[in-house]
C-alpha cells in the first residue's frame, strides 16, 4: 500500500485567475489560499510580510507547509546564506527551505542548514547527507518532507501521468506547481485524490 500523500501548492499569492474575492484586502489572501490549499512557495526574499504569514501559522492548528525557496547562487556563499537566513531562523521549525540545485553544496553551506528543515530537487545526482529519491526524472534530497516543483502546465490526462508517476515517491510530499492557477490546482488535487494520494 503506498504511503504517498499529496500536499499540493503554488509558488506565490499572485493568483491572476477569480480565486480571490474583489474585495479581500491584500494581506488576507494568505488566510484565504490556506483554508483551500496545504502548501505555499513563497522566495526567502519575497514582498509578502513574512511575519504575519508566520504568525498564522503557529495560531493555526491546520496542516500548511510553507516552502521558503532560495536559488542555487544564493547557497554559493556561506555567508551570503547566514545573511539570509537571519530573518526567519527563529520561524525555522514553520518553513521548508528549498532549493534547485545546480551544484555540489560546500561543507560549510551544509553546516548552517543543519538546524533547517531543507528539500533540494536537481537534475543531476549529488552525494548529500540526507535521505534521496529519484522519481519523474529528478532528484530529491531532503531532511524531513521532499518538495516536488514542476513550472509545467498540462492538461488533464498529463496531470494525473504526473502525479502517477510522483506517487512513486512512497511518503508525505509536497507538490508546488508554480505557474498553477487555482482551477488546474483543484483538478490536481481532485486526481491526486480519486488515485487515493
Amino acid at each position: 500500500m503506498s504511503e504517498t500523500e499529496f500536499l499540493i501548492g503554488r509558488s506565490g499569492l499572485d493568483l491572476v485567475d477569480d480565486f480571490y474575492p474583489e474585495d479581500l484586502p491584500n494581506e488576507w489572501r494568505f488566510d484565504y489560499y490556506s483554508t483551500l490549499f496545504k502548501t505555499l512557495s513563497l522566495p526567502i526574499d519575497t514582498q509578502e510580510d513574512l511575519d504575519s504569514i508566520f504568525e498564522e501559522l503557529e495560531d493555526s492548528d491546520e496542516e500548511f507547509e510553507l516552502v521558503l525557496s532560495i536559488s542555487s547562487k544564493q547557497l554559493a556563499s556561506a555567508s551570503d546564506l547566514a545573511n539570509l537566513l537571519d530573518s526567519v531562523s527563529e520561524y525555522r521549525s514553520l518553513f521548508v527551505l528549498f532549493c534547485e540545485l545546480k551544484h555540489q553544496l560546500d561543507a560549510d553551506v551544509i553546516a548552517l542548514l543543519k538546524d533547517y528543515r531543507v528539500a533540494f530537487q536537481s537534475d543531476q545526482s549529488y552525494k548529500l547527507d540526507y535521505q534521496a529519491q529519484e522519481v519523474v526524472g529528478k532528484y530529491l534530497y531532503y531532511s524531513h518532507i521532499p518538495v516536488l516543483y514542476t513550472t509545467s502546465s498540462w492538461d488533464e490526462k498529463q496531470m494525473r501521468a504526473y502525479v502517477e508517476q510522483a506517487a512513486a515517491i512512497n511518503t508525505r510530499t509536497i507538490l508546488i506547481c508554480k505557474h498553477a492557477e487555482s482551477g488546474a490546482l483543484n483538478k490536481i488535487r481532485i486526481i491526486a485524490e480519486i488515485l487515493g494520494f
